[in-house]
Order: structure tokens, then C-alpha cells, then sequence
């Protein structure tokens, strides 16, 4: 029992590392910036599911990690399809549960949003995204996750507004 309980404790300290890098993330003002500091907080979440046993989410994290980075360096729309049917075969090899429809959905979105070059529709996107990670982590029963994916919807927001008063002339303030 105790080795359960280490686990558990690990996979929410990797998925608490995560919030924070995903936190920094929504609060930067740069497409790639953004894109770089959510790929450190996908792979430690990857991580935090792998941790959990929960190793088909661990699969989509982990691709989307890859995708920040790729999309990050080099947002060519191609490499947005080549993500999008990568996700796609791994929800056929992995699917054991209507549960992993939701990685699945989250990962689609945010494929599509992390090759957009508007910030405002990645953010709109990435917040689809995240509602579908908070069912999802909500059903695993990983409370720290949950947290973390609420914490990126309000962040987001946050980051959205912000983004959009500095965009705004200053008449308009």
C-alpha cells in the first residue's frame, strides 16, 4: 500500500509542476513563448498520467509536448495534419474506454489551435481543450490535474483580457 500511495503523491507533485509551467504559460503575450512553457508542462503531466497508470492520456500528452515544441518552432500548417493523424491513430491502437474520447478531443483542439497565428483563437481553443481534460481528470480522480486545467481556464481568461485591453486603442480604455 504504501508503494500506491508514493505513486499517487509523485503523480500529483509532477502534475503541480505542470500547473505552474501551464500558469506561465497563458501569461505570456507571444505565440511561441506560450508554446514552449506549455511543452515543459505537457511532458511533466504526460508524466503525472504515466505515474497514474493512466497511459493512453500519458500517449496524448505526450504528443501534444511534441506538438508545442514543433509548433513552436515551426507552425507549419502540414505539421498541424501530421498531428492530427497522429492523434488520430493513436485513439484507434489505444481506445479501451469512452473515457479516452476526451484526451482525444482535447488533443484534436489544441492541434488546431497551436498551428493558428492568432493568439486570441489559440487561447479560445486551448480552453476547449481544457474543460475536455477537466472531465477527463474529474473521471481518473486526479484532484491536483483538475485543479491545474481549472487554474488554466482561469489563466487563460485572464491572459485573453489582458491580451485584449493591450490590443484595444487607448480611446477605447
Amino acid at each position: 500500500m504504501p508503494d500506491i500511495t508514493l505513486s499517487f503523491a509523485l503523480s500529483q507533485c509532477l502534475a503541480a509542476m505542470a500547473f505552474i509551467s501551464g500558469i506561465v504559460a497563458f501569461q505570456r503575450y507571444d505565440r511561441a513563448s506560450m508554446l514552449k512553457f506549455w511543452f515543459v508542462s505537457a511532458l511533466l503531466n504526460a508524466s503525472h498520467f504515466a505515474v497514474l497508470g493512466q497511459y493512453e492520456a500519458a500517449c496524448f500528452v505526450g504528443l501534444t509536448a511534441v506538438r508545442f515544441l514543433v509548433a513552436a518552432l515551426s507552425p507549419r500548417q502540414r505539421w498541424m495534419y501530421c498531428f492530427l493523424a497522429l492523434s488520430t491513430l493513436l485513439i484507434v491502437v489505444s481506445y479501451t474506454s469512452p473515457v479516452n474520447l476526451l484526451p482525444y478531443l482535447a488533443a484534436v483542439v489544441g492541434t488546431i489551435g497551436s498551428f493558428q497565428k492568432n493568439v486570441m483563437l489559440v487561447r479560445a481553443l486551448m480552453a476547449v481543450g481544457a474543460t475536455s481534460w477537466v472531465v477527463h481528470n474529474l473521471l481518473v480522480g486526479s484532484p491536483v490535474a483538475v485543479l491545474m486545467e481549472l487554474a488554466f481556464l482561469s489563466s487563460n481568461l485572464v491572459g485573453y483580457i489582458r491580451s485584449r485591453r493591450q490590443s484595444l486603442p487607448a480611446a477605447d480604455h
